[in-house]
């Protein structure tokens, strides 16, 4: 996943055409306030006002969710996750929001590492427009590389597909927040880390196969 610097790389606006000449202004500052800095992580409706949030990293250890408003700043950091929280010594590398256990409310993954190259899970749960910083699901095998967030079993709820440090191919559904986990395949393959998958439904059952892209890349090599 690509992550954007706000201090960095900031958001331009185009302006109108004045004598066949754009102009780029730095808006950062009216969009962030002060804090405009940290990482863009993933993009969502958190709150469900129908307007885009964001998900930003800060210092590679906290999440800060900003909503939309629209007064200025036009992004608000209204909802974050502490690295106090995390276990010490998480480097977040990616943020995933979905629904994950099926109640209708925006939950957040988060992978990171944790003085190690391998991929830790955690999931926080949507609470009426927050997260549940108590409670939050850990998911019981440590993966070698970033998981695939998919539909596997057609239900409507995003479950997790990854491969773990015992190089088994695993999908975990988190339905009802109760962590299930299983095998994913039935033949044992090693995949490329990083890895580029992707999935596809072949036989029109509104069900999700084998994530093709690398079971084709491995047959090609």
């Amino acid at each position: 996943m690509w992550l954007f610097t706000l201090n960095t790389l900031p958001y331009f606006l185009l302006l109108l055409e004045q004598r066949r000449v754009f102009a780029l202004q730095d808006v950062t500052a009216e969009l962030f306030g002060t804090a405009n800095y940290g990482k863009v992580a993933a993009f969502g409706d958190f709150n469900s006002d129908k307007q885009t949030d964001i998900f930003v990293i800060k210092e590679k250890s906290e999440l800060v969710i900003f909503l939309a408003d629209s007064t200025s700043p036009y992004f608000k950091p209204k909802v974050n996750i502490s690295k106090d929280v995390l276990p010490k010594d998480t480097v977040i590398t990616s943020v995933v929001p979905g629904d994950y256990d099926g109640d209708s409310q925006m939950d957040v993954l988060l992978t990171a590492q944790i003085q190690s190259p391998h991929t830790s899970v955690f999931v926080f749960w949507g609470n009426n427009h927050t997260l549940e910083t108590v409670g939050y699901l850990t998911l019981n095998n440590t993966l070698t590389d970033q998981p695939l967030v998919m539909d596997f079993n057609g239900d409507m709820i995003p479950d997790v597909f990854g491969v773990t440090i015992l190089h088994r191919t695993e999908i975990c559904y988190l339905t009802n927040r109760v962590q299930a986990c299983q095998n994913a395949l039935n033949s044992s393959i090693k995949m490329r880390i990083p890895h580029s998958n992707a999935f596809i439904d072949l036989n029109k059952d509104f069900t999700a196969e084998f994530p093709w892209v690398f079971w084709l890349l491995l047959r090609l090599m």
